[in-house]
């Protein structure tokens, strides 16, 4: 059994074992229930393997009958549905990273409780026949993206004795699937690696070097620098550096932080120049290619303010599907994102962007009030006055309601003035 998320490439591990099984003359099947399909929703994948095709009379796995489980996804691993196959006698691997399903994304606030929910797969098939790892640490490690976590699931499994295939078998079936073969072939070692030499890697339980705030503002100056250019970015920086110049010597350090989240968050809003030049990054087409197998069309639903689309029953602007046509105007924009702002930016007349830019404004009024009025409120209501910009999301009429109801709690929180 194959768990995992939608849209991550769990549907590829399943085909590539059960390529290697035919290659190697072996009898496979494979069953993948996707619910829906949507992109984040759970998938299993039902995998048989028998020494000849014709012993292989059913596709399903029935209650308690799992022998192996490649669990690429602690939520959907932990699911009433994919637990029923588990027993005591159940051998699994476990991706122990936090990556949300579909309904939690919806819940925000939600918390994965990933000790918890491995825990209570360990319940049912034994500590011992448990071996997790945190694959998409591994893959952003080596790699540089975490879509190469499934793969590394595999290899990891593979040298833990999971999958009955050969490993030549194996590495045929990667070079067969076609997609980023070489690093597809390295995550696969890598998971093999993982499995039985962890500290060669360094990257299971390795801890981070600490991010310190100097990190913190340099990382986020340099996205600005690519979302705008190097002058929006250094306003960035010269905010924080004089805000935190002007703060008392006894504020917590969590103002800063808060303050250098929440004024990034506010700078980077996401409107058409930001979507034009996040679409046409050569990482965003990588990715698709990495995730998604086959010929597959690409669809932008999209609401443009300067194409009328009418409004959907909750009088919103409906969206329009866009095929490929579409990637020609976001070249275009993205090269014009250097009009964000000015007079000459059609977009940015509108009632929308024009309170995104205010609301830049109003924070740094904000920032201002903290640093020369720092003892009229408790240390940690400032900090709740920083962070709550942070509540803000969302696109068109629901952030517009996200940003009044923000305001007015921000109010209230500064009439508490003593």
């Amino acid at each position: 059994l194959v768990t995992g998320v939608g849209g991550t490439g769990v549907v590829t591990v399943g085909a590539l074992i059960t390529m290697a099984a035919h290659l190697q003359g072996l009898g496979a099947s494979v069953l993948d229930f996707t619910g829906f399909a949507q992109k984040f929703g759970p998938v299993l994948s039902f995998i048989r393997l028998a020494p000849r095709p014709g012993d292989i009379n059913q596709v399903r796995i029935d209650a308690r009958s799992a022998d192996a489980v490649i669990a690429c996804d602690v939520v959907v691993s932990s699911s009433p549905k994919a637990s029923a196959t588990y027993s005591d006698r159940t051998r699994m691997v476990l991706n122990r990273a936090e990556m949300p399903t579909g309904d939690i994304v919806r819940r925000v606030d939600a918390d994965l409780a990933v000790a918890e929910r491995e825990a209570a797969i360990a319940g049912i098939v034994g500590q011992d026949n448990l071996s997790a790892l945190d694959a998409n640490r591994a893959a952003e490690r080596l790699f540089g993206d975490a879509v190469f976590a499934n793969v590394i699931m595999l290899g990891f499994a593979w040298q833990k004795g999971l999958v009955p295939v050969s490993l030549e078998a194996l590495d045929q079936a990667i070079e067969l699937n076609g997609v980023a073969v070489e690093k597809n072939r390295a995550a696969f070692a890598a998971g093999r690696v993982l499995a039985a030499r962890p500290e060669l890697l360094d990257v299971q339980d390795a801890p981070a070097r600490p991010e310190t705030m100097d990190d913190l503002i340099a990382r986020r100056a340099e996205f600005l620098a690519g979302y705008q250019d190097a002058a929006y970015a250094e306003r960035y920086r010269a905010r924080l550096a004089a805000f935190r110049a002007a703060l008392p010597a006894d504020a917590p350090d969590a103002l800063l932080e808060a303050a250098a989240k929440s004024l990034f968050k506010l700078m980077a809003y996401k409107d058409e120049y930001e979507v034009a030049r996040l679409m046409t990054a050569p990482e965003f087409r990588n990715r698709l290619e990495a995730e998604f197998e086959g010929d597959f069309a690409v669809k932008y639903h999209l609401a443009p303010p300067l194409i009328p689309t009418g409004r959907d029953a909750r009088g919103r602007p409906r969206k329009r599907s866009f095929g490929r046509g579409m990637e020609w105007g976001f070249r275009l924009l993205a090269r014009l994102k250097g009009l964000r702002g000015s007079w000459a930016d059609p977009f940015g007349h509108t009632a929308e962007r024009r309170a995104e830019r205010a609301l830049i404004g109003w924070y740094e009024g904000l920032m201002d009030d903290c640093a020369t009025r720092y003892g009229t409120l408790a240390p940690e209501t400032w900090r709740e006055v920083l962070e709550a910009p942070m509540r803000i999301r969302g696109y068109g009429p629901v952030k517009a309601a996200a940003m009044a109801e923000v305001k007015a709690q921000v109010a209230e929180l500064m009439a508490g003035e003593g």
